[in-house]
């Protein structure tokens, strides 16, 4: 019993001088680095770039490079938090020198404005890139026509009354004239709608044509309308109507009469008559091929309520008298 009481006592006296031990090892490491880091040193560190200051009716065409390594000269301490979280530069872009058909900079000529700003015993000494090129162009505006992308389907005999409708039909667009040239249309996100049989009214965003963050729109969205009706069959006789007769010949066609075969909304169904269409057979058909025995109808008006048409017959015969 004696013997073990001993040895516990002996290991508690080990384990405190341990700790000891470890305690003085820890402050003296934390000491030697906070000297060191109250140091000066001379490094390296990644900077985001970035450009302002660039005329109003000039932009970017394509952005310069976004990251810029630089030497720094500073405390530990401040270099430290240059090497933890990358930094902002500011680029000015308002006294750019041309060479051919490019621009450029030098940023090094810019140093001491950028250190002048710098908070702090921290010293940027020099820019890797010693050239940066910037393409830029002019900032133009033009007004495009906007189209839907999508797809509709009605239910079984519904359909639109109207062409559908885009508000505004078309919207102004700037940016980069070398994207905003190429830019003849602008179009609405797909959508898809099913078995449709009301009116719809909804709001689309359009799409980017570039994906280019540069390209402004007047509008981002856009309503569409489109006025849905139940459409129904409709037949109308007609008497058959022969245009550039010639005054010595009789054209007689055969039969004397067409079948014009519709579809219309309810709605508008009852506003459809005779008089809603116009059409002909051209004696010149014949002129331009005097072996034919048939002509082909023209339709030369047709009621903004019609949707589908067909005639029966769809060609006629005939007989000439002199």
């Amino acid at each position: 019993m004696k013997t073990t009481i001993k040895t516990s006592g002996l290991t508690l006296i080990n384990n405190r001088k341990i700790k000891v031990f470890v305690f003085f090892l820890i402050l003296t490491s934390i000491m030697w680095v906070l000297i060191e880091l109250s140091k000066t040193y001379t490094s390296s560190a990644i900077f985001k770039a970035e450009y302002e200051n660039l005329p109003a009716d000039k932009l970017i065409q394509v952005a310069p490079v976004s990251k810029i390594d630089i030497a720094i000269k500073g405390p530990g301490f401040d270099l430290l938090k240059y090497k933890l979280r990358s930094q902002k530069i500011n680029f000015r872009l308002n006294n750019l020198a041309k060479k051919g058909n490019s621009y450029y900079f030098l940023p090094n000529l810019q140093l001491s404005r950028i250190n002048a700003k710098i908070i702090g015993e921290t010293e940027l000494l020099r820019i890797s890139n010693d050239t940066i090129f910037v393409e830029i162009g002019n900032n133009i505006s033009k007004k495009v026509p906007v189209i839907s992308k999508g797809e509709i389907k009605f239910k079984l005999g519904y359909n639109f009354l109207e062409k559908l409708k885009i508000q505004p039909d078309s919207i102004t667009i700037s940016g980069p004239q070398k994207y905003i040239d190429s830019i003849k249309e602008v179009s609405t996100s797909f959508f898809k709608l099913n078995d449709v049989y009301e009116s719809i009214e909804r709001e689309i965003i359009l799409k980017n044509p570039q994906k280019n963050k540069n390209i402004k729109f007047s509008n981002t969205k856009v309503k569409i309308f489109g006025i849905v009706d139940k459409f129904t069959e409709g037949k109308i006789k007609i008497p058959v109507q022969i245009i550039n007769e010639p005054k010595n010949i009789k054209v007689n066609p055969f039969p004397k009469e067409i079948e014009i075969i519709y579809q219309a909304g309810l709605s508008n169904f009852n506003d459809i008559n005779e008089n809603s269409f116009s059409i002909v057979f051209d004696y010149n058909q014949y002129l331009k091929d005097t072996t034919t025995q048939f002509l082909t109808p023209i339709i030369k008006q047709k009621s903004k309520f019609v949707s589908t048409l067909k005639l029966n017959p769809n060609k006629i015969e005939f007989l000439l008298q002199k």
